[in-house]
């Protein structure tokens, strides 16, 4: 019982801690001491033991993976590469389409694994210009960044760490079940682009053009033409990137990843070495935003290996096992659960393979199924109030949950539901390719 209070007390302030703008480490490290105190464990032992070890094992497997992806990200960023990719698209598709320029952007800058605390600072100008310059409404600016780069999050082949972890666990590769990806996506990109041009014609209907100007904060700051680098060569690493984690899928998903990795950080500098600023400093803090995300994501880890240890999520667990559902449609439900608890895709993951993941595979799962479904029902509700990326987002984009939070549910947390049912349903009825 006092387990079962305990945990619910320590979601609930994990939540307010969140949203109050407290770091996920101070975050994650405070719920995990009030689960072990409330559940009767060892103190000592589960932070120094459980805790502490589950983190340094992902320090220790993400080191240079994520390292390399900050320095990838900096670079990006500062040569202009993500800017020229998308003006271009604005010139090709027309400056209006604004919702699918930056779900092409979004999802093909997650799609190589640069993950969203970077993104939304290389992409959040753009979006912020873009709308500006065509009078829409900035407050969608948040679903713009969060739910365009989720569509990728757990793409066949995709190099962010939500279609990594259940590769870890399962020792598939990063393509497996690439169908059942792509009509998951299929529908929730199509209803992005959509609900926001939706969305934004009832604001046209409610504000004035005066009104929707009014909204915008600051002038940023987006480089000019002339500044920029051909469009071949700002395709050229992202391209070479990718096709690099195909190609050597084969040796082992940390060896691939460190080898595109290395392979796009080499490619930037060659191509574009006149438009660095100072190399070393571009390293030096592109490895330490890289680092920094570890070490966040490190504390989340930590406290999904203390949850897996308090007497109530045992109960959980064995709801779970006895639900009277299809064994996929078990996978789909359970791993969501475990996001709206944590609030966060990794964690939701993490929990649900560790406590689920060889029991369904002895009971006849598909291997590579298994993985799909587990990867995109963590990018479901992994955007509730509670989740860290939603909090730092809409932040950084100047905009509040209130405004804000209502288009994310709307045009991402619903359609990934809707998704998510559909190629479960596909999987159960042995439709898996």
């Amino acid at each position: 019982m006092l387990s079962g209070i305990g945990l619910i007390i320590a979601i609930a302030l994990m939540i307010f801690m969140i949203a109050k703008g407290i770091d996920m480490i101070t975050t994650a490290t405070v719920t995990a001491a009030i689960i072990l105190v409330t559940s009767g464990l060892n103190f000592w032992e589960g932070m120094l033991g459980a805790f502490s070890e589950g983190a340094g094992g992902f320090v220790t497997s993400w080191f240079l993976i994520l390292g390399l992806g900050g320095i990838f990200g900096e670079l990006v960023n500062q040569t202009g590469l993500a800017t020229k990719i998308a003006k271009s698209l604005s010139q090709a598709l027309g400056a209006k389409r604004v919702g699918l320029i930056m779900l092409i952007c979004t999802f093909f800058i997650t799609l190589l694994g640069i993950n969203g605390y970077i993104m939304v600072f290389v992409l959040y100008p753009i979006a912020d210009n873009l709308l500006r310059e065509n009078k829409m409404d900035r407050r969608l600016l948040p679903f713009l960044m969060i739910c365009g780069g989720a569509n990728a999050n757990s793409f066949a082949f995709s190099m962010d760490i939500c279609n990594v972890i259940p590769s870890n666990f399962l020792g598939t590769s990063l393509g497996v079940a690439p169908g059942l990806s792509v009509v998951f996506s299929a529908i929730t990109c199509t209803c992005y682009v959509l609900y926001f041009n939706y969305a934004q014609k009832k604001s046209r209907q409610k504000h004035s053009e005066a009104e929707l100007l009014a909204m915008y904060v600051d002038n940023n700051v987006v480089m000019k033409d002339e500044e920029l680098p051909n469009l071949v060569l700002s395709l050229l690493p992202f391209v070479v990137v990718l096709a690099t984690v195909m190609a050597t899928t084969s040796l082992g998903t940390s060896t691939s990843l460190a080898s595109a990795l290395l392979v796009g950080v080499v490619i930037i500098i060659v191509t574009q070495f006149k438009k660095i600023k100072n190399l070393k400093a571009s390293v030096k803090n592109g490895a330490s935003s890289g680092l920094s995300t570890m070490l966040t994501v490190a504390a989340v880890i930590g406290l999904s290996k203390i949850l897996t240890q308090a007497p109530a999520f045992a109960a959980v667990q064995s709801w779970v096992l006895n639900m009277t559902l299809p064994i996929y449609l078990k996978t789909w439900v359970g791993t969501m659960i475990c996001g709206a608890l944590t609030g966060s895709a990794i964690t939701a993951e993490t929990l649900f393979l560790e406590s689920f993941g060889q029991a369904f595979l002895d009971a006849g799962a598909n291997i590579n199924a298994l993985h799909r479904i587990v990867a995109e029902a963590g990018i479901t509700l992994n955007k509730l109030p509670n989740a860290s990326p939603v909090i730092m987002e809409t932040s950084v984009c100047k905009c509040t949950l209130a405004e804000s939070y209502k288009h994310v549910v709307i045009g991402s947390v619903i359609p990934c539901i809707i998704a998510g049912f559909i190629i479960t349903m596909m999987a159960t009825m042995g439709i898996i390719f």
